[in-house]
């Protein structure tokens, strides 16, 4: 069923009359097809416009800029395609421009979409099916990554068992969350990392007040958390899905039971047990009274000054706020640790697959098989065994400059599960003299000696930083080979079923029901609200459209995963 804003666009557009070529593109580079404009140059070289959603940080050599880099010129050099870029933008200034080209229909070949403008244009029939090309020019190292889950978010991309894009992968196993503790604090005062609730509660106790950094100042939290309490986007650091999980619960997740029903989570009784702890530790002083207004920033912040001494946070940590801790403080310490339980089940951390973009072709391009070509190349440079060191320097982050070319090619897909898998395996092969630096992936090999360089140089953080940073990561205290890959081997890992784009009651209530649990929980956690109001909170979402939601969201599951999640 077509969406409704698609509808509304394209009555805007019949109402308004003829409209230009799509994407500002001159007529005299190509022919234009009612709204997609390319064609080919006197050399046979296919021109097609292209919309890229930008990071905001890319940096470019010489003259180079957008439309004219290494990976453009590569297009060019090996399949023949001159891609212009026609919207190159980032942030807000990409969703407006996003927004005004599909309202004019002037789309251009390929483009960079959103999960929810995707699903609408793909319903609406404004994108090209690619199943065919997808089956007969994607290369085996692409088709790997992009089914390595089982195809499942490959599935998201279908409409009527056809294919309409490809999906960004998401590393769900990377957005569980691990408890992360300063260990230089608990040798401080004689404690151990935590196993169980009770424990942790004792953890944050002795941190808030028994001087942990030894200052003589009262000056330290015992738990850091921030104020995004219903959030899927990895808010980290101070995630509470970890903490909620000790009780069995999510704050966001749509859970598959055991009788094959979703049902969302945050709704869930383990929710309330979780709020009112978390309301008594507010109680005894243990959380910053201010972590209301504060965010995964702030809250960074504050650990990054060494202020808090433990907190729920993704994997990638020792990137962030504990790397810069550790330059500010080479005495500091952080490791991670798997989530407790509050119960006698264990704790199972909920992950989400959380897709940003699918890659997808317009309708009336002529050439839609060169979304699948432009993506194998990517594959073929940065992901490919046959990669070597100089390829990476080009195609990827150089070394010298620190600049990172990757940023700024066209559907760009890495591999992430398996390349943190792959990685950590080679690298521990490799310290352990199992393997030679030679046999290995290159990038992996880039990992392998800045965490050799660490480990031979003392493992000073004061002079390397970066070096601990790879060594906490994926190295022998790394989050994958500590935390993650138990979490997997042992069958701790709650998927959250639902990653589509919004449903169509969710498109119009959700913001308002997210609200209003964000609201209730803040306040049963901070005591301006009874931790029985959660039950009043429960009557009101489903009232909201929750029950309607929960429907919508089980039938797209029985019509998009079905098949490939069993």
């Amino acid at each position: 069923m077509k969406k409704k804003k698609i509808l509304a666009l394209m009555m805007a557009v019949s109402m308004a009359g003829s409209l230009a070529a799509c994407g500002g593109g001159d007529s005299s580079k190509g022919t234009s097809k009612g709204g997609a404009s390319e064609g080919s140059t006197e050399d046979g070289m296919v021109e097609l416009t292209y919309m890229h959603k930008l990071n905001g940080t890319e940096k470019y050599v010489g003259d180079d800029d957008i439309n004219n880099n290494v990976w453009t010129r590569c297009y060019q050099d090996d399949l023949g395609i001159k891609l212009n870029y026609t919207i190159a933008a980032a942030g807000d200034d990409y969703t407006q421009k996003l927004t005004m080209a599909i309202a004019s229909n002037e789309l251009p070949d390929l483009m960079d979409l959103p999960p929810e403008e995707f699903s609408e244009l793909a319903n609406a029939g404004m994108l090209a099916d690619i199943t065919d090309s997808y089956e007969k020019d994607a290369s085996d190292l692409l088709k790997q990554t992009i089914e390595v889950d089982g195809g499942i978010q490959l599935a998201s991309a279908k409409v009527d068992g056809k294919l309409y894009g490809l999906p960004q992968l998401s590393a769900a196993d990377g957005t569980c969350d691990l408890l992360w503790i300063r260990t230089d604090w608990l040798e401080n005062l004689g404690l151990k990392a935590p196993t169980t609730m009770d424990e942790l509660i004792e953890v944050a106790k002795a941190f808030r007040y028994n001087d942990p950094d030894g200052n003589g100042q009262d000056d330290t939290w015992g738990i850091g958390f921030q104020k995004a309490i219903v959030s899927e986007d990895g808010a980290s650091p101070g995630s509470y899905e970890g903490f909620f999980a000790a009780y069995g619960a999510y704050a966001k997740a749509w859970v598959k039971g055991d009788d094959g029903k979703i049902t969302y989570s945050g709704i869930n009784n383990g929710i309330k047990d979780a709020l009112t702890q978390l309301n008594q530790m507010y109680e005894d002083g243990l959380i910053d009274p201010e972590f209301g207004v504060k965010d995964t920033v702030k809250l960074g912040e504050d650990i990054s000054a060494g202020k808090v001494g433990m907190f729920y946070g993704l994997e990638g940590m020792p990137w962030g706020a504990c790397k810069s801790n550790i330059e500010n403080n080479p005495e500091a310490e952080w490791q991670c640790y798997p989530i407790v339980s509050a119960t006698d089940e264990p704790a199972k951390p909920i992950t989400y697959v959380r897709i940003s973009r699918y890659y997808a072709a317009n309708a009336k391009c002529e050439h839609p098989e060169a979304l699948v070509k432009i993506a194998n190349v990517f594959q073929d440079k940065i992901n490919s065994l046959d990669s070597t060191e100089e390829t990476l320097n080009t195609f990827g982050v150089d070394p010298e400059t620190g600049i990172n070319f990757a940023e700024y090619a066209a559907f760009g897909m890495d591999p992430a599960i398996q390349k943190c898998n792959t990685y950590y395996k080679e690298i521990k092969d490799t310290l352990e003299g199992n393997s030679k630096i030679e046999d290995i992936h290159p990038e992996a090999a880039r990992y392998y000696n800045v965490i050799k360089t660490y480990i031979d140089g003392g493992m000073d953080k004061a002079s390397n930083s970066l070096g601990w940073n790879y060594y906490k990561f994926i190295g022998p205290e790394g989050s994958w080979n500590t935390i993650i890959n138990d979490y997997k081997a042992n069958d701790k890992l709650v998927q959250s079923a639902f990653f589509g784009a919004p449903t169509p009651t969710m498109s119009t209530n959700l913001v308002s029901m997210d609200k209003l649990q964000s609201e209730t929980f803040v306040n049963i956690i901070m005591g301006t609200q009874k931790p029985e109001t959660f039950d009043d909170f429960v009557k009101q979402w489903k009232e909201m459209g929750g029950d309607t939601i929960t429907d919508e969201v089980n039938e797209w599951y029985k019509k998009t995963l079905a098949d490939v999640a069993e």
